[in-house]
């Protein structure tokens, strides 16, 4: 390989000092720490420039990304610098690498070059046949786990090295009596996948692994292959996918993995952030380049930015700093209630249109989907488009539609769709039966519904006996909408138990929607502002295609940038979440998050926090600001009241 590549890119001209660096290393092990905003992909796409234009093979470079769309996008940016030359450079995701490497030596493993990769449905039919089938079997199958959740769990043992018993602590404590009959099933599914010639998702990663490990010849072969090796978003990467890394530089080391440990935010999809932090440990003299001049942000946002992130207790130090002068600093605002709060981000949006900043360059974002619920409904009543990304809005998650169902038949109790639903939750009750039931109901109407509940000699009236005992108590009922919820929530709760097998995580949205009832006198009025339409499940395209403003998740919002970023529900409980508050790793997550969002604002940055919240049972309680934002020093805001 020449030492210098020639001069028909401009590499120079193109890459600040940090980047061209990091471009330019001759070899070995390479950890690039990409701040936010520092140009990370023109360092991956300039770095398969110079090695192709530095007489490396194109064929011995491989990329492995998350996406293929991000291989796809990084190659062919290398290829117009390079007029094609770098077609022939592998590039692709971990599993779709894994999966070429397997067919080709999988007889190795006992498997045959035809097996079948199991989806996700295969996968929870197969254990959800062994949970019905365990020997012995289960005394009582209502409170064993769901197939989704013994899949979830078995995923996550694989990809952390945890035990059953570490991750159901974790994520289902309620579960974790059953984690000897999971650990049976998990033996059972590895056997049943063997003895049909199946892999699924996670064997793609792990059989890549044991390929690896386990047969020498075969891992100098794939490392002798691939001379170079380049990683993106490295901090997402799993346990199995650090040790893929490690194995398949074996004979050279030259790998570099570009990444930002402060945007590790990824936890709950099984992501380690250990696994960044350690690099130099398991690539001994490993080369470390920080990308810090950030290219997105004015320097007060900046100073915000770094004044979150410099006192997390892990990671490598990093400051990021612009060449941009000037700059609003950024707002910090404290609303008397959520209500007041929405109303301040409705008067920004406004004001920030009458400056002609488009809508779909101003983000509002949150920790969790159901901190935005009030903002929804004053954006709509005040008729501002917007987008919503993450999370859930209440009337897409079936659990909410469950309790609203009740609900709307108080409203109108010619509601056919609501008395279907409310029916199909019965024992014994199908959509045949719900259909005939919900009609009567209709016709009848309310007050001769106990008529069509109890229908005479069915063994499952006595559900019918306590639905319209429900159903009669809440009409009668004359205290707040909040009593109302919570009367319906401990009637659903037997269904909810029954029907998920994270219930106590879906039983505080229940509660959190009664606390949304507060402010409200009028159920009609309530119903209504619930009517919103429905949001995307993610951000897969720019938002800049639809005019609107954008609501999101701060985990949605990764990667992308606006103009203006407002921040709502600035306030402990909510970042960080309650949930954060006995691991210190999790808390430092929530430091990690909020990091993420404040380095999305280009222009403007708005954070948010109520000083009070209205609890139903104790009335209006305050709150305090979030500790990140108590620990940045006052004059890098300006403030206001709302």
């Amino acid at each position: 390989m020449k030492t210098q590549p020639p001069s028909r890119v401009a590499y120079d001209r193109d890459l600040n000092s940090a980047q061209l660096e990091a471009v330019t290393v001759p070899g070995g092990p390479i950890l690039v720490i990409a701040g936010a905003g520092s140009g990370k992909t023109r360092t991956i796409v300039y770095r398969v420039a110079w090695l192709v234009d530095s007489g490396v093979d194109p064929e011995s470079i491989l990329l492995l990304t998350f996406t293929r769309k991000a291989a796809e996008e990084m190659l062919s940016r290398a290829a117009q610098l390079l007029d094609g030359r770098v077609t022939r450079v592998a590039g692709g995701t971990f599993h779709s690498v894994g999966n070429l490497l397997l067919r080709k030596y999988a007889a190795l493993l006992g498997f045959g070059a035809t097996f079948s990769i199991m989806d996700q449905g295969d996968s929870l039919e197969a254990i959800d046949h062994m949970r019905k089938t365990l020997s012995p079997p289960i005394a009582d199958m209502k409170g064993f786990p769901k197939a989704r959740t013994i899949a979830e769990t078995i995923s996550r043992v694989r990809g952390s090295g945890q035990s059953v018993q570490e991750v159901l602590r974790r994520r289902y404590p309620h579960l974790e009596g059953y984690a000897a009959e999971i650990e049976r099933i998990g033996a059972m599914y590895e056997e049943y996948k063997k003895s049909n010639q199946l892999m699924d998702y996670d064997d793609l990663l792990g059989n890549t692994v044991r390929l690896l490990e386990e047969f020498e010849p075969v891992r100098r072969e794939i490392s002798s292959r691939w001379q170079h090796i380049l990683v993106d978003e490295y901090q997402d990467t799993n346990r199995l996918q650090a040790n893929i890394v490690r194995l398949l530089a074996h004979l050279h080391d030259n790998v570099m993995v570009v990444g930002d440990d402060s945007q590790s935010i990824y936890s709950f999809r099984g992501a380690d952030f250990t696994n960044i932090v350690e690099f130099p440990t398991l690539f001994p003299g490993a080369r470390i380049i920080k990308l810090e001049e950030n290219y997105r942000s004015t320097l007060p946002i900046l100073n915000v930015t770094n004044s979150i992130i410099e006192r997390a207790a892990t990671g490598y130090p990093k400051r990021l700093f612009t060449r941009k002068a000037g700059g609003l600093l950024p707002l910090a605002v404290r609303a008397e209630t959520e209500r007041d709060q929405s109303r301040f981000v409705v008067e920004c949006v406004r004001e920030l249109h009458a400056h002609r900043v488009p809508l779909n360059e101003v983000a509002v974002l949150f920790r969790a989907g159901f901190h935005s619920f009030d903002l929804e409904g004053e954006l709509t009543r005040n008729g501002i488009p917007f987008v919503k990304y993450g999370g859930f809005k209440f009337l897409e998650s079936q659990h909410i539609k469950d309790v609203l169902a009740h609900l709307k038949v108080l409203n109108n109790p010619r509601d056919r769709l609501s008395w279907i639903r409310i029916l199909k939750l019965l024992p014994g009750v199908g959509l045949k039966t719900a259909l005939g039931l919900a009609g009567r109901i209709v016709e009848g109407g309310m007050p001769d519904a106990a008529s069509a509940l109890v229908p005479a000699g069915k063994k499952f009236s006595a559900h019918f006996s306590e639905l319209h005992s429900l159903i009669t108590e809440l009409r009668n009922h004359a205290g707040p909408i909040s009593e109302k919820v919570e009367r319906v929530n401990r009637y659903y709760f037997p269904f909810l138990k029954e029907a998920y097998d994270n219930y106590p995580k879906r039983m505080r949205d229940l509660e959190n929607l009664a606390d949304l009832t507060v402010p409200y006198r009028s159920l009609h009025r309530f119903l209504d502002d619930m009517a919103l339409e429905p949001p995307d499940d993610e951000m897969t395209e720019s938002p800049s295609k639809n005019n609107s403003l954008v609501l999101s998740t701060i985990h949605s919002s990764k990667g992308l940038e606006w103009h203006t970023v407002i921040i709502i529900w600035a306030t402990e409980g909510r970042i960080p979440s309650p949930m954060a508050l006995e691991s210190e790793d999790d808390l430092e997550e929530e430091r990690r998050i909020l990091y993420v969002a404040t380095t999305r604002a280009k222009q403007n940055l708005v954070v948010i926090a109520p000083v009070s919240v209205l609890d139903r049972r104790v009335g209006r309680v305050p709150t305090t600001l979030s500790r990140f934002f108590q620990e940045v020093p006052q004059d890098h805001f300006r403030t206001a009241s709302a």
